[in-house]
């Protein structure tokens, strides 16, 4: 009878001890819910927590607000890269994460706001790609990154405080030659030293820069020529 009695007991133990376990599990699970192909973000230390799925559908795909600065890890669950930012737009400071590796995010934890994947770790640092074909792209940081603004028409004037003295870098998906101002209306000249640069800053048809000084920070307004026979100058900007 005491056999029975303890044969009892380590039965009814057992299923508690069992029942505690399979009911634990998916609360200690790690890196849950990221089918492949997928970009996952979690709210918790080592792919714990609320979890957010990324599919593989595209680039510069921006978070949800519900989402800025919470996530903690990441799976990367892709053969491509993962490139995770501290602002909106793919802007700010870029975290990165190759292909198939998971874990805690190691500079920006609680910080990532947007993210994309990429063919290639340099391609984090890139955001070019994000332009139409067939427009002219602004940049509010260098290459490509930050706040975009996309168009195939002239524009005479930016407006101050977005656009006006805030162009970084630009891309030209266009067929024809983009022309740059330092002032509204296709005017103004650059100088430095004192001394006159240029009155238009040109950028041929599929070409892609970052801004350097004096041009940096200093567009006011552009519009689009048919190309010179000489790629060289700028007569058709000042034509």
């Amino acid at each position: 009878m005491k056999i029975n009695v303890l044969r009892g007991s380590l039965v009814v133990g057992a299923l508690a001890l069992l029942c505690s376990v399979l009911f634990a599990l998916p609360a200690n699970a790690a890196y849950e819910n990221c089918e492949r192909p997928s970009l996952c973000l979690y709210q918790g230390a080592g792919g714990t927590g609320e979890s957010l799925r990324l599919p593989l559908d595209g680039t510069a795909t921006v978070t949800g607000s519900g989402w800025d600065d919470k996530a903690v890890s990441v799976y990367n669950n892709t053969h491509f890269w993962g490139c995770v930012y501290a602002n909106t737009y793919l802007g700010g400071a870029v975290e990165t994460i190759p292909p198939g590796t998971r874990g805690d995010l190691r500079t920006l934890g609680l910080q990532v706001t947007s993210h994309k994947l990429a063919p290639s770790q340099g391609g984090c640092f890139t955001g070019y790609e994000r332009c139409p074909v067939g427009q002219l792209c602004i940049f509010k940081e260098p290459n490509g990154r930050g706040g975009m603004y996309g168009t195939p028409n002239d524009h005479p004037g930016y407006l101050a405080g977005v656009w006006a003295d805030n162009v970084r870098s630009v891309v030209n998906r266009t067929e024809k030659v983009a022309c740059f101002f330092d002032d509204a209306s296709w005017t103004g000249e650059w100088t430095q030293a004192g001394q006159p640069v240029a009155k238009a800053y040109k950028v041929n048809a599929g070409d892609s820069t970052s801004l350097t000084a004096p041009f940096d920070a200093s567009f006011r307004s552009h519009r689009l020529r048919t190309p010179d026979a000489d790629p060289a100058t700028d007569k058709e900007c000042l034509s």
